[in-house]
């Protein structure tokens, strides 16, 4: 039992809370919800936060650590310039970090083109900016073979991270997820260029570990305290 913890254990508590994003993104969150959050991000030492438009205003001034926002959350229907209208928003709203949604029912229904299109405007405006870019492709909501053909694509255009989920896709991430992605950013020599943040569903020490251990460079969730405590209590048993 003991080797087995050692094994799951890749990183320590500290060093796994500095790979956390917390994900601040129910519609019904407001300040009692942010200030908890803020309270979290400093004490635990958490990795950034993200948040809605709305709340990252609402947090600006009251901590020096990282601000994040989500564009085209959480379905990413909305058109191009609405789109990029929002990520010129967020940016000037004091984001130094962008979680963009990507038009997943672009690319299953064949506009593959206006697909790249999208995320190479975002990916161009985030870098013009000096802002991370983290592309969201909503795996759960694709195939294996689509995963791999979508993270060929993207990786071309070099964001700073794919990010597997929204959390709102039909199934939780999963590590066969992470896998894909790691392969082919390796086989595509991108692995140094372009990392991964693993999110959607992950609440567990356990879930993090094994994202960790397959390639995650950061893990996205609405639980960190709770991710935190369960991975201690796993590598301490």
């Amino acid at each position: 039992m003991i080797a087995l913890s050692k094994q799951l254990c890749p990183v320590t508590a500290s060093e796994l809370a500095a790979r956390i994003d917390h994900a601040i993104l129910k519609p019904w969150s407001g300040k009692k919800e942010l200030e908890q959050a803020i309270n979290d991000l400093e004490e635990l030492n958490l990795r950034c936060l993200i948040l809605s438009p709305t709340l990252l205003r609402e947090a600006q001034g009251t901590t020096n650590k990282c601000l994040g926002a989500v564009v085209g959350f959480p379905f990413g229907y909305h058109t191009l310039e609405a789109k990029i209208k929002e990520l010129e928003d967020v940016i000037a709203l004091g984001a130094v970090e962008v979680d963009y949604v990507a038009n997943t029912q672009l690319y299953i229904t064949g506009h593959e083109e206006e697909y790249m299109n999208e995320i190479r405007a975002a990916v161009e405006i985030c870098k013009e900016a000096g802002v991370t870019c983290k592309i969201i492709i909503e795996t759960p909501a694709l195939t294996a073979n689509q995963i791999e053909h979508i993270v060929g694509l993207v990786a071309r255009l070099e964001p700073d991270f794919i990010k597997t989920s929204t959390g709102f896709g039909p199934r939780p991430t999963l590590p066969d997820d992470v896998v894909i992605i790691d392969r082919v950013l390796r086989s595509l020599g991108k692995r140094d260029k372009v990392r991964i943040k693993a999110a959607g569903g992950i609440r567990s020490g356990l879930q993090a570990s094994s994202m960790i251990l397959l390639g995650a460079d950061v893990i996205g969730t609405s639980t960190p305290r709770q991710v935190i405590e369960t991975y201690n209590a796993m590598c301490r048993s």
